[in-house]
């Protein structure tokens, strides 16, 4: 009976020990500190944490409306020079990329054998000139005779078909000289436009002739020069109410970053692309400068119409979810509301609000991320990001949504 009582003992006493101890980590486990009584849970830290947003008014103005394509700087005349006449390439006078005028030389071809061919021409001419005008003082002088009965009538009537195989040789001599100047005259070759003169294909001292495939040189008109784009054909009434009265077109570089020219709208394609349902259309611009180069990609940008005292934000301001579009509102107590809106139109950096927002409202543009609705925020900017709170953000133009 001792030594169960003994051996008894130990467990009693761990069981003890270790019922004290769960008691004092159950003590400072659930016991409040300084710290938990100062600094609010999770739960406390969502409902008195203020977060911190940019905001811009809302503010009421005329919004342009925009549609944009992209665009091919296209020539109006790219000419190939090509010869007429057969011969050898004595010369061409400029220089590749050289800009060359209207009517200006630009090649000679060997003209010995077609001056050749025009003086023969013109020495055939005199020579029956002369014979015709033999011929015809023969018949008036048998005429004379025939008058007097001293000559037969069928002499008469053969002097008078001389006289018109003559004219006819005349009439034939003179299409001859003619047709030799006009062969002397391809021996020289200008341009029929203002351009570029492009890299040539043939070099001084080839034999060169009509059959060519190749031609000598390419001369490409720049200024003015054009661009072809196309837009959807449902802009196609709209934009042809607009064309007589010479529409702008203003053209751009990739991402809209730097403007490159302004110029008119001049026409419109006869058909609309039945794959794409797209439209093709031309507008003209002034390059003096050559800043546009024929099959060059560039931004194309339309204003379709204006639309008047519309509530304007700006882009980054509009959200988008699964229920539609919606801006963060902030009132006058410093808190959020989830605003519902539907956009007229939007631009490169703006949107148009066609409803749910009034003029003076602010709208949150940087911070939207952490909002919810109710939430208290602390506004410690009215510029938009990356921008310096006192800069006043210029107005966007706005495209066709």
């Amino acid at each position: 009976m001792r030594e169960s009582a003994v051996s008894r003992r130990p467990l009693w006493l761990a069981l003890v020990l270790s019922l004290l101890l769960l008691a004092v980590l159950l003590y400072y486990w659930y016991r409040p500190s300084a710290d938990t009584e100062s600094t609010p849970g999770p739960r406390g830290a969502g409902a008195s944490m203020t977060s911190s947003v940019s905001t811009m008014p809302a503010n009421r103005r005329d919004f342009p409306v925009h549609v944009s394509a992209l665009g091919t700087v296209a020539s109006l005349a790219n000419v190939s020079l090509r010869p007429r006449v057969e011969g050898t390439l004595e010369s061409i006078e400029l220089e590749e990329g050289e800009w060359v005028s209207r009517g200006q030389v630009v090649a000679r071809i060997d003209d010995r054998s077609y001056r050749a061919a025009l003086a023969q021409a013109r020495g055939q001419l005199a020579q029956d000139e002369a014979q015709l005008a033999t011929a015809e003082a023969d018949l008036a002088r048998y005429q004379r005779l025939g008058n007097a009965s001293a000559i037969a009538v069928q002499e008469l009537d053969t002097q008078r078909q001389l006289v018109r195989q003559y004219q006819g040789m005349v009439a034939a001599d003179r299409a001859a000289i003619e047709s030799a100047e006009v062969d002397l005259s391809y021996t020289v070759l200008t341009s029929p436009v203002d351009g570029v003169v492009g890299i040539r294909n043939v070099d001084p001292g080839n034999l060169v002739s009509s059959g060519d495939t190749d031609p000598i040189l390419t001369i490409t008109q720049l200024d003015p020069i054009s661009v072809i784009f196309s837009l959807p054909s449902q802009y196609r009434a709209e934009i042809a109410g607009q064309l007589a009265t010479g529409m702008q077109v203003d053209i751009y570089t990739s991402g809209e970053r730097q403007h490159l020219a302004s110029g008119q709208l001049s026409s419109l394609d006869s058909t609309i692309d039945v794959e794409t349902g797209t439209l093709r259309m031309r507008a003209r611009f002034d390059n003096p400068d050559a800043v546009l180069y024929p099959n060059q990609f560039v931004n194309v940008r339309l204003q379709l119409e204006v639309l008047p005292d519309a509530v304007v934000i700006p882009e980054t301001a509009l959200q988008t979810a699964q229920d539609g579009l919606f801006v963060y509102v902030v009132d006058e107590n410093q808190r959020v509301e989830r605003r519902p809106v539907t956009m007229a139109a939007s631009g490169s950096s703006s949107v148009a609000i066609a409803s749910g927002l009034e003029p003076g409202e602010q709208v949150v543009v940087d911070g939207v991320d952490r909002l919810r609705t109710g939430m208290q925020v602390e506004v410690v900017s009215h510029s938009l990001p990356g921008e310096q709170p006192s800069t006043q953000r210029a107005s966007g133009d706005g495209s066709a949504s």
